[in-house]
């Protein structure tokens, strides 16, 4: 069961959510009106109530049909909620969703109450760059000669194409070392390439995807 509720009703307002079943296969569900790129998540219990979730899986969705679960990088994807109907319980997600639909699915509640909760959502609209290429061509993504990327910088993309063959990314590091993406007879390549004080290019490895 999903439902919409009234912004009055989020995490700042009164009351909150509570289905008339308390039990599994319940959900909340959050469109966001548009692509948004979402980098945390808030729970509360129901207002002046003992309704609240304990525990609860994330999922998102593009569409509305077809649903992820969302999973941090250090944990089985479950969500530890809240332990009362007053104190806010927030994560920050180590990887953000690209999402236009949020569900959240409680897995336990207080065994004394029933489901309910307020919630947020935190995060901003999302923008993409969308680029078109003949087969000659690709992107070039050159790093910055005075600043080095985080560990965890992310350079995500979709594509689509009618050839079974090009080169669609090449990246050059400081140092010389590179890193290319290649589609080879319907086959996703990465090639990667460190350079080398006595010969500028040395093939490492190649991956097939």
């Amino acid at each position: 069961m999903a439902v919409v509720v009234n912004p009055g009703f989020d995490r700042s307002g009164a009351g909150g959510w509570s289905p008339v079943d308390s039990i599994n296969h319940q959900w909340l569900e959050i469109n966001l009106g548009e692509r948004t790129e979402v980098t945390g998540v808030a729970t509360q219990g129901r207002y002046g109530s003992s309704d609240w979730v304990t525990h609860y899986l994330l999922m998102f969705s593009d569409t509305g049909h077809n649903w992820r679960q969302y999973r941090q990088e250090d944990s089985s994807g479950v969500f530890f909620g809240n332990t009362n109907a007053d104190s806010v319980v927030s994560y920050k997600l180590q990887q953000p969703v690209f999402t236009q639909f949020l569900r959240l699915l409680p897995l336990l509640w207080n065994p004394n109450g029933r489901v309910g909760l307020r919630l947020e959502a935190y995060g901003c609209q999302y923008k993409s760059d969308v680029a078109s290429f003949d087969r000659a061509s690709y992107l070039l993504y050159k790093l910055d000669a005075v600043t080095s990327p985080s560990p965890k910088d992310l350079l995500t993309m979709n594509f689509k194409t009618v050839h079974n063959s090009g080169v669609l990314m090449h990246m050059e590091g400081n140092h010389g070392h590179n890193l290319s993406l290649e589609l080879l007879k319907g086959k996703l390549f990465i090639h990667f390439r460190k350079a080398s004080p006595v010969i500028h290019l040395l093939p490492v490895e190649v991956a097939a995807i």
